[in-house]
């Protein structure tokens, strides 16, 4: 096998209350990666096309796609090198992005090389290029993008569990026309919380793990409740507040701020009721002055995984 090419979906982390320890993979949203054998004991990359690509790092040491393939490559053991051609297929911030491409890359490698290392196995050494460009090891886009469905993850014992997925799910995803980097997002997060804070995302994020396990949709959007990040990064996203309070009135589930943001979601379980929340979001940002693309999907049930 000389050349191989990948999918990694998109996704959404902490899907609200699960700073950092849940994730959700979205459908129809993604990087790909075409990797192919090279002799010289490198990795390069040779094209990026697609959204923002003009933003993006060629070199190979500082884009999450080629970290992530050398990191793989090195785990191997080996000698030969990879070139990389990425195209970026999220749009916006706030959905995963670096850390699809850091997937598709790992992915392509181990397949390319037939390594057999495992999805587990190969969280971590992608989870390498997330954390250089982003300034921790960060798995709640790792993890879902890897294993698809709905995950949970440990960053201390780089662990991820796939929780399975909501059958009926429909994400409705609102992209402005601006961006948020996460670590321009994580500076405006609390040095510290009250103990009320702790136990709501304590008993809401439990409660999203154990409806997925009940196949409860309803519960689990109903428990997209953020009583931490939320109202510390609201404020960065212009129009949030309005945009969350449409999508509810519409009928949403759950509404909260995808990842770091500015990206916005909600879930609902009709695709009839999907498009009036969508366009409810979208008026709520154009009533700030800002323009918003929406994006209607599902829950990827795949992750990471070869495509022709």
């Amino acid at each position: 096998m000389n050349t191989v090419t990948v999918f990694a979906p998109a996704s959404i982390g902490n899907i609200g209350p699960g700073f950092d320890l849940l994730g959700m993979a979205v459908a129809g949203i993604g990087d790909t990666v075409i990797a192919t054998r090279l002799d010289a004991p490198s990795v390069v990359i040779t094209k990026i096309t697609g959204e923002g690509m003009e933003k993006l790092p060629t070199s190979a040491q500082e884009n999450t796609a080629g970290i992530a393939a050398d990191a793989v490559r090195n785990c191997l053991k080996i000698k030969e090198g990879v070139s990389l051609a990425l195209h970026k297929g999220v749009p916006g911030t706030g959905l995963g992005s670096s850390a699809a491409s850091a997937v598709a890359a790992a992915y392509a490698v181990n397949l390319l090389f037939r390594g057999g290392l495992t999805r587990e196995e190969l969280i971590p050494l992608a989870g390498v290029a997330e954390a250089k460009v982003s300034g921790g090891l960060f798995l709640d886009n790792i993890g879902p993008s890897m294993m698809g469905g709905i995950t949970w993850n440990n960053p201390f014992t780089k662990e991820v569990i796939r929780l399975g997925v909501l059958e009926k799910a429909v994400v409705v995803i609102a992209i402005p026309d601006f961006t948020l980097l996460t670590r321009q997002s994580r500076q405006q997060l609390p040095a510290s919380i009250t103990m009320e804070q702790f136990i709501s995302n304590m008993a809401y994020a439990s409660m999203m793990a154990w409806s997925v396990a009940k196949k409860d949709l309803t519960r689990f959007g109903e428990s997209i409740q953020d009583k931490v990040a939320e109202p510390a990064r609201a404020p960065l996203i212009k129009g949030f507040d309005r945009v969350k309070k449409e999508a509810l009135m519409a009928g949403a589930l759950g509404c909260s701020i995808a990842g770091a943001g500015a990206s916005v979601f909600a879930m609902t379980d009709n695709l009839k009721r999907a498009k009036k929340i969508g366009a409810a979001m979208e008026k709520g940002f154009s009533q700030h002055q800002v323009v918003a693309k929406i994006q209607i999907t599902t829950i990827d049930r795949k992750g990471a995984r070869r495509i022709k």
